[in-house]
């Protein structure tokens, strides 16, 4: 399906993440405000390490695709992941790992778009990996916004 064929699952926010909370557009809760100028951000590490978004839906769905938007800024190369798993909690307990998605190559400004395992959840997590380090030698991953999508 295409992303015109999927509705935007509204009202999605985030519980927990490994991200910092430095500034108010630099802030988990800004990847879901719609807008390409604020987003999420790790902390600047000395070496690499996975991050994660603890995100709640609103509600329980099925949500089939997942969309990140990667920062508009051409001259920097880093902070966009490389590897992207979703994990959902299902209803009944336990959880799925519901897409996994490594080699991820996206240009400046532009979306990731990965689809998922449909699976009935109000709950996913979002781990992300393999940013590439930056001049200054930190690591330091970037999502501008994120979009879950449904039938």
């Amino acid at each position: 399906m295409t992303v015109d064929q999927l509705r935007v699952i509204e009202g999605c926010f985030v519980t927990d993440s490994s991200g910092c909370h430095r500034y108010d557009f630099w802030n988990e809760q800004a990847l879901f405000d719609g807008s390409p100028h604020t987003g999420w951000g790790s902390l600047s590490r000395n070496d690499p390490q996975a991050e994660y978004l603890d995100i709640d839906l609103g509600s329980v769905r099925v949500p089939v695709k997942i969309r990140l938007q990667r920062r508009a800024v051409p001259v920097i190369r880093t902070g966009f992941p490389g590897t992207i798993r979703v994990i959902a909690y299902p209803e009944q307990g336990g959880e799925k790992t519901i897409l996994t998605a490594d080699g991820i190559s996206v240009e400046a400004g532009e979306w990731f778009e990965g689809e998922l395992e449909p699976v009935s959840t109000r709950r996913v997590r979002v781990e992300t990996d393999g940013v590439a380090i930056r001049p200054s030698g930190k690591f330091f991953t970037q999502i501008m916004q994120m979009q879950f999508l449904e039938a």
